[in-house]
């Protein structure tokens, strides 16, 4: 039997996380945790235990994205909201977005993270979404309070838990044409009734807290049947897989099917 010791090195876990895919077949999940588990033999796993066991060690010792995302996702799960997973805004992409009555985004910065790119995905958060936070690995907090605008949230992370260091305050720049270069054009022609080429016009001629409500709306109706599909079977999904399934929309019960 493996060794279930609930601890590997931060480099084995994170060696896991890149290796991994909720796609692998039984023998590559085995393959894998025996190459980063010393003196283990997962024979006698049928695929479903070989996903979990990489899940329980990735819980245990790892604090990269896919797990700061679960536990983000999380909070929205029972909530009266829309929320999903990498939205492209501008030139950035945000790494998780709930929308209800407010827009709300979190960009995530591990230990493994830099900050290079954190004032250009600054402005373009702030250029489209009410409310905007970070969540970051305390090393880069010092520069995060200097560099993000007052209002941006700061959440750090934690052991077991994000802690909340500085509240998202009410974002007063938005930037309606900014909104309106987010939607397709499908979206454009279902909720302003233009095209792409009338940006400019449609800026103009509706006022800015109708642009917004009509962006949110938007954004729900994207995103509606996928973070539906999450709320639903949220119960049989592992941690590490919540984007997966997010952005497949596969069934829980057939990909972590109990067969060797």
């Amino acid at each position: 039997m493996p060794n279930l010791s609930n601890k590997i090195t931060p480099i084995l876990a994170n060696s896991l996380a890149r290796s991994y895919s909720p796609l692998l077949y039984p023998k590559k999940l085995r393959e894998l945790l025996e190459a980063i588990v010393p003196g283990s033999n997962y024979s006698a796993f049928d695929k479903y235990s070989l996903h979990l066991e990489v899940n329980r060690l990735l819980c245990g010792n790892y604090r990269g994205e896919e797990l700061i995302k679960y536990q983000i996702a999380k909070r929205y799960l029972l909530k009266d909201t829309v929320a999903a997973f990498e939205i492209r805004v501008g030139e950035s992409r945000a790494d998780f977005a709930s929308i209800n009555g407010v827009s709300r985004c979190y960009e995530i910065k591990t230990a493994l993270d830099n900050l290079d790119k954190l004032d250009k995905q600054s402005l373009d958060y702030t250029s489209v979404f009410e409310y905007n936070t970070i969540i970051l690995d305390e090393k880069h907090l010092s520069r995060a309070e200097r560099d993000l605008p007052s209002g941006y949230g700061i959440m750090v992370i934690g052991k077991n838990a994000l802690k909340q260091h500085r509240k998202a305050l009410k974002n007063d720049k938005i930037c309606s044409l900014c909104q309106l270069e987010m939607l397709t054009a499908k979206e454009l022609t279902l909720f302003f009734g233009g095209k792409r080429d009338d940006l400019e016009s449609i800026s103009l001629e509706t006022k800015p807290a109708m642009i917004n409500k009509k962006f949110k709306l938007a954004l729900k109706k994207r995103y509606q049947d996928k973070w539906n599909f999450v709320r639903e079977h949220h119960g049989q999904i592992l941690p590490i897989d919540f984007q997966f399934f997010f952005s497949t929309q596969e069934q829980p019960s057939l990909l972590y099917q109990k067969n060797f």
